[in-house]
């Protein structure tokens, strides 16, 4: 197991594995990948940049539901 730090998802503090992808994260909190946008301390993210991003300790992370409709 590795190191805990504290992350915020959607403002709320979350301690969550130091080597923990943001790809894990959006699994760990049950969210459907092609329905959600992500943003990390302001930035959005690619969908296939998810893999590749590490949490990291302070991060501010965005998950937000996309609806279509008209």
């Amino acid at each position: 197991m590795g190191v805990k730090v504290t992350v915020f998802a959607n403002g709320k503090a979350r301690q969550v594995e130091s080597d923990q992808t943001v790809e894990e994260m959006v699994r760990q909190m049950k969210l459907a990948p092609s329905s959600v946008l992500v943003e990390r301390n302001g930035e959005a993210l690619l969908r296939q940049e998810w893999g590749e991003r590490r949490v990291e300790h302070g991060d501010r992370l965005e998950f937000v539901k996309v609806v279509a409709g008209g």
